[in-house]
């Protein structure tokens, strides 16, 4: 099973130039905290999640219209392939510690997005990573970070 099987395609997208407003209207419409940054040609250039949102608009003051998605967004973005196997991507989301990547072609075009949901979704189906590899890697993405506080 390779990603391309899972991931969902559709999905909304902004630009760099976009305010962040954007970028939040596109989570609020979809019920989700990520949104994926292309350029003028379709390629990844970063995303958009709904913790950046909050760090930009505590840090910089500013209002979410004045804020540009390429100021919060995070990169280098990472991402899978589209026809890459599933488990290779679930190794991807568990070594860096994130819930989706987009899912790109060859040339990084964004063709979609893949979610641990729609992974666990998917389990029961033929060629899918086992339950024992999803919960192996829900815990790598979930454990604690440690978080260095100054005084």
């Amino acid at each position: 099973m390779t990603v391309k099987d899972i991931m969902t395609r559709e999905f909304g997208a902004c630009a760099p130039e976009d305010p962040l407003s954007t970028a939040i209207r596109i989570m609020a419409d979809r019920a989700c905290g990520f949104v994926p940054v292309v350029d003028s040609h379709g390629t990844l250039v970063g995303v958009v999640t709904d913790r950046d949102v909050c760090k930009a608009v505590h840090v910089t003051q500013h209002a979410v219209a004045h804020i540009a998605a390429s100021d919060t967004m995070s990169h280098p973005v990472m991402s899978c392939f589209v026809d890459e196997p599933l488990q290779a991507a679930l190794s991807t989301m568990a070594k860096h510690r994130v819930r989706r990547l987009p899912a790109i072609d060859r040339t990084g075009h964004l063709q979609g997005v893949l979610s641990i949901d729609d992974i666990v979704r998917a389990s029961d189906r033929r060629g899918a990573p086992t339950s024992e590899d999803i919960v192996a890697a829900l815990k790598h993405i979930c454990a604690h970070r440690r978080v260095e506080v100054t005084a």
